[in-house]
């Protein structure tokens, strides 16, 4: 490389299992695939220092070692939006319902009610709530705790895989107007944007 530092990429694959453009009525197909096929061809090909930030929990085993692996699943899973609604919805009924529960046929009859008023609760009205929610706290996020390890001012590019990444790219582009940060996925640096 000629002494030269090598340009530094950043894929942001905040949720793997969705596309940047579904088609109406098809189930979004799982890119982790295209997003380590990508990833490595940058560290491989490019000799670019690759650092890939997901939310996605598994699914990384065949990605490159040489790519740096940003995880921001736990600290989704810390957050206290996801744990007050399952303190609301399953725990404070479940306490409530517990004594009556073990009693007898009734008791049983419901529990099993409250288990599926929170399996409702959950699905139709928290899960539609969080899915707009998410994109915004996983930015939030990634900007607290990821950005103390990777510098903006020195990454070359930043590759956009799926639509809750957009907000986190959105205010990194806001924060750096000369970063390029782009949904192409072209398998070169000198790329246009």
């Amino acid at each position: 490389m000629n002494g030269a530092q090598a340009p530094r990429v950043l894929i942001v694959a905040m949720d793997p299992g969705l596309t940047m453009d579904p088609k109406p009525n098809v189930k979004p197909i799982r890119q982790y695939g295209r997003i380590i096929g990508l990833a490595g061809h940058f560290a491989a090909e490019e000799g670019a220092r690759v650092e890939l930030l997901t939310a996605g929990s598994d699914g990384w085993d065949e990605l490159d070692e040489r790519v740096r692996l940003h995880r921001l699943d736990r600290a989704e899973a810390g957050h206290p939006l996801p744990w007050l609604e399952h303190t609301l919805v399953v725990r404070l009924p479940r306490i409530v319902v517990l004594p009556v529960a073990r009693r007898g046929r009734r008791g049983a009859r419901l529990d099993r009610a409250r288990i599926t008023a929170s399996r409702h609760v959950h699905r139709r009205l928290f899960v539609p709530f969080y899915r707009h929610v998410r994109p915004l706290l996983l930015a939030r996020i990634a900007r607290r705790r990821v950005l103390r390890d990777i510098d903006p001012a020195g990454l070359a590019r930043v590759i956009v895989m799926d639509r809750t990444s957009v907000p986190f790219a959105r205010w990194l582009a806001r924060r750096n107007p000369g970063l390029i940060v782009t949904t192409r996925q072209t398998k070169s640096l000198d790329a246009e944007p």
